[in-house]
């Protein structure tokens, strides 16, 4: 596997959120809150499951929906099997803008974090 040259260190574009469940409250969790994406550094969000658990072989073990007030990326629906976002819109200005989306993970009182599009 080739090195990188001088100057030329691999940055990673992803912007990790973990989601899972609050030990104690047993409710939906994501860490951050509230992501920050750079639309000049080309970065977009990975959702990660942080349960310790077996994932359901039913379907995903949460779900992440742009449903309130749009979305940030070409996508408005992302999972656990689908976890990363893609680049933001060609027309989203970053901004102060926070972009709400919904957490689902099944038998769980859903949560609403947000996002932002910075330059």
């Amino acid at each position: 596997m080739a090195t990188p040259g001088p100057g030329l260190d691999p940055v990673s574009r992803e912007v990790i959120v973990k989601i899972g469940l609050d030990s104690k409250a047993n409710i939906i969790k994501a860490d951050p809150e509230y992501f920050q994406i750079s639309k000049s550094k080309n970065e977009e969000v990975r959702w990660v499951c942080d349960q310790d658990h077996e994932h359901p072989k039913d379907g995903p073990c949460f779900t992440v929906d742009f449903e309130k007030n749009d979305s940030p990326f070409y996508e408005s629906q992302f999972s656990s099997a689908a976890p990363v976002s893609g680049l933001a819109k060609r027309n989203v200005l970053p901004g102060r803008k926070i972009y709400e989306y919904t957490v689902r993970i099944k038998g769980k009182p859903d949560l609403d974090p947000g996002g932002g599009v910075q330059q």
